[in-house]
């Protein structure tokens, strides 16, 4: 009767522990914003193909800007979202780009491959269960990997990567990196984001700065 008893309470422990580590699971809820107060600042990186008359050859062109986005709860279903850029624009471009940033279409001047990636991530990882050493087979047919821990701007993450396998000239089976990530559980937004084509990074939006209050 003892060991029977025993073997009840075994089996009670071993359920119950099990039980605490599926609710323990840490997720990435992307795009979900829950705190009463949220800064995000950003530093943005793009780097671009131009030809260089001057010097007869195509050079790659690097642009950069910071990015501020607050986030203020202020009931139950309204929140303050503040939102800043700052950036250069060559004085020959400027007037255009003020129309486009008064109708609000700037970031549609940026294009580039890194906006479909950015999309289709947000499509696959809502969500997304958080382990070390887990692999993921996407709907576009690439593979997903969280690598290892990483902290960015104070923030405890998962460095994650984003590639595709795919055969090269000598018939050898390799994975072409598409992106990198840095996800946190409770932050809605990545805080490290690298996008490659070609294997050259194309864009690049890291965090480095992060305040919140629940």
């Amino acid at each position: 009767m003892a060991r029977k008893s025993l073997f009840i309470v075994w089996s009670l422990l071993i359920v119950l522990s099990l039980s605490s580590l599926v609710f323990a699971q840490e997720m990435w809820n992307w795009n979900s914003f829950t705190a009463q107060y949220e800064r995000f600042k950003y530093e943005i990186t793009t780097y671009s193909k131009s030809y260089d008359y001057g010097l007869d050859e195509e050079v790659v062109v690097e642009e950069k800007q910071t990015q501020e986005i607050e986030l203020v709860k202020m009931d139950e279903e309204n929140t303050q979202v503040t939102l800043s850029n700052t950036y250069y624009v060559p004085q020959s471009k400027l007037s255009d780009e003020l129309s486009l940033i008064g109708l609000g279409l700037n970031w549609l001047t940026d294009g580039g491959e890194w906006v479909t990636e950015i999309m289709m991530m947000g499509l696959f990882a809502y969500d997304l269960e958080l382990e070390v050493g887990t692999t993921v087979q996407t709907f576009d047919g690439s593979r997903f990997r969280i690598v290892e821990k990483q902290t960015v701007a104070g923030v405890d993450g998962y460095y994650c990567t984003k590639s595709r396998r795919m055969e090269d000239s000598d018939g050898n089976r390799v994975d072409i990196l598409i992106s990198e990530w840095v996800i946190a559980p409770n932050v809605g937004w990545p805080l490290l984001v690298r996008v490659y084509s070609d294997g050259e990074v194309q864009y690049v939006m890291e965090l480095v700065e992060y305040s919140r209050k629940d």
